[in-house]
């Protein structure tokens, strides 16, 4: 039985703009240094400048700055927002974010929204990164659910694989109608 939903942010409740970045890119960027250094970001192993200037050695560009971007410019998904509203007397609601800042809270998510989600795990503040079970099985004991009790939903297939391994149950995020179908399936079948 399903008792938690747990969302991603980038490509999910925000444009993901690290992947575009990484599709704009020449061929003959070192993408794999570039998603490496991100990593290591993400984990609060390199100072935000080495990441800066690591990026622009692997790649020729620097990377958008994502503390420097208006939620304008980035996207917020206010119609998945307002389906977590109704989501949120049913089911306990979390976040989960490879994300090297708090800027989460600080810029993209208004208190209002905040107040959603029951629990939030960010990369930086763990030292952790999808796809790491570990990460997964963080988020489940903050929320105090079993693998099996929980829907990972990420835009990302191979951190939903992951998730998946683990044993939650998972949804690869392309659309909100293609969402609300899946999760309506989902719980159908639970």
């Amino acid at each position: 039985m399903v008792k938690v939903i747990i969302f991603d942010c980038f490509g999910v409740l925000a444009t993901d703009i690290w992947l575009a970045f990484c599709e704009s890119l020449p061929a003959t960027a070192d993408l794999e240094r570039a998603r490496d250094l991100n990593k290591a970001f993400d984990r609060g192993m390199i100072t935000h400048q080495e990441f800066l200037d690591g990026v622009f050695e692997a790649t020729g560009q620097y990377p958008p700055d994502i503390e420097q971007l208006s939620v304008g410019q980035l996207g917020k998904n206010t119609l998945l927002l307002d389906v977590i509203r109704t989501l949120k007397p049913q089911y306990k609601i979390g976040l989960l974010s490879n994300i090297s800042s708090d800027w989460i809270t600080e810029e993209l998510l208004s208190a209002d929204d905040q107040r959603l989600f029951d629990d939030m795990v960010f990369s930086h503040k763990v030292g952790l990164t999808k796809p790491d079970p570990r990460i997964y099985q963080l988020a489940c004991d903050r929320l105090g659910v079993l693998p099996e009790e929980a829907v990972m939903v990420d835009d990302r297939a191979g951190y939903i694989d992951a998730a998946r391994e683990f044993g939650m149950q998972g949804i690869v995020y392309t659309s909100l109608p293609d969402f609300q179908a899946d999760l309506a399936n989902l719980l159908n079948t639970n």
